[in-house]
């Protein structure tokens, strides 16, 4: 480990745009590849455009990419399916599909994976379907044929889900590919197009750890406040860096469900107010209340011009109408925290602005100070680095006065460090004190000047580091595509089957970008309470003969949603480590019975944010086949 003694200026790993390289172990997690021989790396989620639709040409749709997708899935309505083959008279959707399905063989023999309709079959199947213009509300009535039936196992039932398969040439990163799309009601999830194999074979990889990948060099800097203009009425504009989603200043709202529209009072700065009516997109709950989301068209003079999906709420106890989540900020825009204006007189990309070589981090970091774990985050507003703390004490001394405070390690116990002070600053009628540590960021140890300052009242009791606006003479600069931008993890290419470890076992796993947390087969799950804490008993078993009884502390409950057909489930959420190639970490894993699927264990986002980068197509590029699964 390289030891030096520098300021926060020396943290600012030269993270130049993203490009394209031959091979994956030149790029970095700070730095990431766009492409990987001659095929493209796209991120978690992507924009996606419909190519052959001439009424949606050029309207990006929100896609998940998911390499645990068979199938390519879009957001329809009003779905049915009939046959022109009099054979079939009388059936259609769900009926027609499943006795197609078990006329040549059922839904256990895959049968219609290697070819559908063909002369002597004669299906002749035809789909018709909605979609719906995101901004204008326009209902789009389109027919195809039926390319193929998806036969989805559930995860909660025996019985599998039939839906329609049609072929829609869709758009991402520039790259068009004619895909098979299942059809279905996504309208219970954030995304309305899950992007699967169907395109994602031979035509990219997936990186997990990022949104936006494919955008993000062309991503406007934007300062922490200003205003723009919502359908020519100027609102005050604010971020947040803790809400996924946008919000907007509305009052006196009503809904039409029939016509599935929403109007409601759009009241700007200096009393400008109008009456507006936007398609409704969907209702959005939080907690125990739902709100209606729509797109809405957003301006910031001329140098800026979307379409934005916001939430509406009353805002008017806040000094901005619109507040910018992270969805729209991953979309379009980096922040720069120090300037104070959202977009200046002229613009910049991300790409220019990483010619300066700024500290580039994500809302969530992590780092260790004098050997004890902190979570950091930015700020847009304290400029000196701080750790927040319950309390420190100021001691006078001969020489310089000392101060003492209390970080608890890695194992949890609790250690007294004191300090010299080398200055105090002033901040309001608070005194903080200002000394240096040692900080191990990227694996690289730095001494560090930042000052000290006790918690609020509602902050809780857990210490944390704020990197200030000015930690770096270039400046900071928030981008919300990632997590943990301090850290450079290499990046590894794997294939969509490997080996893993997991606390001292090795069989094969799946790695699903679309899944948020990994999940591992978990049978006699049992739940109970010991000293206090959430606890659970469980059984791991694979089909390769590999078993394991676990109890371990419940660190959180997840609530899965199932597809269309489904019920949610509840799961469990416990703490394992998990070993893929040279990456090793303890990560949160959630328990269900998986003895119905192929392989017993999938890891998530929240192991492969770690530098992997998945083909959906090719098995075991980090190793041999062990097994089965």
């Amino acid at each position: 480990m390289n030891k030096t003694v520098i300021k926060w200026v020396m943290l600012a790993t030269s993270l130049t745009a993203a490009w394209s390289v031959s091979a994956a172990n030149i790029a970095t997690t700070q730095s990431p590849a766009l492409s990987i021989q001659d095929k493209a790396v796209l991120g978690r989620i992507e924009s996606v455009y419909y190519e052959d639709i001439k009424e949606l040409k050029g309207i990006p749709f929100v896609g998940k990419i998911d390499t645990g997708a068979d199938t390519t899935s879009m957001h329809a309505e009003r779905v049915h399916v009939r046959s022109l083959n009099p054979k079939y008279q009388g059936l259609e959707d769900a009926e027609l599909l499943k006795t197609i399905v078990n006329e040549y063989g059922g839904s256990a023999s895959d049968w219609w994976l290697e070819e559908f309709d063909n002369e002597e079959r004669s299906f002749k199947g035809v789909v018709t379907f909605d979609l719906r213009h995101p901004y204008s509300g326009e209902v789009i009535t389109l027919e195809r044929p039926l390319a193929r039936t998806s036969v989805i196992r559930s995860r909660t039932s025996a019985t599998p889900i039939y839906r329609p398969v049609v072929k829609i040439p869709m758009r991402i990163a520039g790259k068009t590919v004619e895909t098979e799309v299942n059809l279905t009601d996504r309208s219970g999830f954030t995304a309305p197009i899950l992007i699967g194999k169907t395109f994602l074979t031979n035509n990219a990889w997936v990186m997990a750890g990022y949104d936006y990948l494919q955008t993000q060099d062309d991503a406007l800097v934007i300062g922490r406040k200003g205003s723009g203009e919502i359908d020519d009425v100027p609102v005050g504009v604010s971020l947040s860096l803790k809400n996924n989603h946008s919000i907007l200043h509305a009052t006196n709202i009503e809904i039409n469900e029939m016509n599935r529209s929403v109007s409601f009072d759009l009241s700007g700065r200096e009393e400008a107010t109008k009456r507006v009516t936007y398609p409704l997109e969907k209702m959005l709950s939080i907690g125990d209340q739902t709100y209606p989301l729509v797109y809405v068209p957003f301006s910031i003079g001329d140098q800026f011009s979307e379409h934005v999906l916001v939430y509406l709420k009353d805002r008017s106890k806040f000094s901005t109408q619109l507040r910018l989540g992270q969805n729209t900020l991953s979309r379009f825009f980096v922040i720069d925290t120090q300037s104070k204006e959202l977009l200046g007189s002229k613009k910049q990309t991300f790409a220019a602005r990483l010619k300066s070589k700024p500290l580039v981090v994500s809302p969530v970091e992590e780092l260790i100070l004098d050997g004890q774990p902190l979570s950091a985050e930015p700020s847009f507003t304290v400029s000196t680095p701080l750790l927040k703390l319950p309390s420190f004490e100021m001691i006078e001394a001969k020489g310089r006065d000392k101060v003492e405070y209390y970080l608890s390690n890695d194992l949890g116990n609790s250690e007294k460090i004191t300090k010299t002070i080398l200055r105090k600053i002033r901040v309001g009628e608070t005194v903080r004190p200002v000394v240096d540590g040692e900080f191990i960021v990227g694996g690289k140890a730095v001494n560090v000047e930042f000052a000290l300052e006790a918690l609020d009242g509602d902050e809780g009791d857990e210490p944390y580091f704020i990197i200030g606006k000015k930690a770096v003479k270039a400046g900071v600069v928030i981008n919300t595509r990632s997590e943990n931008l301090l850290d450079a993890y290499p990046i590894f290419t794997a294939g969509h089957i490997e080996n893993a470890t997991v606390e001292g076992m090795t069989f094969p796993v799946k790695l699903d970008t679309g899944a948020d947390v990994s999940s591992m087969n978990a049978l006699n799950i049992k739940q109970f309470k010991k000293d206090g804490k959430s606890m659970v008993s469980f059984t791991y078993s694979n089909d390769m003969g590999k078993k394991q009884d676990f109890t371990r502390e419940v660190v959180d409950i997840m609530r899965i949603k199932g597809k269309k057909g489904e019920k949610a489930n509840i799961r469990p959420v416990v703490n394992m480590r998990v070993k893929l190639g040279d990456v090793e970490k303890t990560i949160r894993v959630n328990l269900q019975d998986r003895s119905r699927f192929h392989y017993s264990m999938i890891l998530g986002k929240n192991f492969l944010k770690y530098g992997a980068v998945v083909s959906s197509d090719e098995n075991f590029l980090l190793g041999n086949e062990i097994g089965s699964h």
